[in-house]
């Protein structure tokens, strides 16, 4: 996962031309597009890019590495490893991975960052 906005900016620049590439290329493929085709060939391409850049926007959330206090107590928690999980957004399933605490006082996991990437 890129590191700052540049990078960031730059591999959402990448999808979005591949997106582009693969809607110019199935235009290529059909002589005569009617309108629907062109519709659905769109609509992919925009779909592609929308999921692709709501996974790079998770991700790099995700990078941001939270306190490791707990939010119930204020404990200090202990390192558990790193945790996936799948997440519906409104542009398609993405998949999250990030640390995973435990609160040895509450007796809670704890998957950060809590509030920011939950669903409203």
């Amino acid at each position: 996962m890129p590191s700052n906005a540049q990078e960031l900016k730059a591999q959402m620049m990448a999808e979005a031309e591949e997106a582009i590439d693969k809607l110019l290329a199935g235009a290529d493929e059909k002589e005569n597009l009617t309108l629907g085709d062109i519709e659905r060939l769109v609509r992919t391409a925009g779909q592609r890019v929308m999921k692709g850049f709501t996974q790079d926007l998770v991700e790099a959330e995700a990078e941001e590495e939270r306190a490791n206090t707990c939010p119930e107590c204020g404990q200090k928690m202990r390192y558990k490893g790193r945790k996936a999980r799948d997440l519906s957004t409104e542009t398609g399933e993405v998949r999250l991975e990030r640390a995973h605490y435990y609160c040895p006082e509450c007796q809670k996991g704890v998957f950060p960052p809590g509030p920011t990437l939950e669903a409203e």
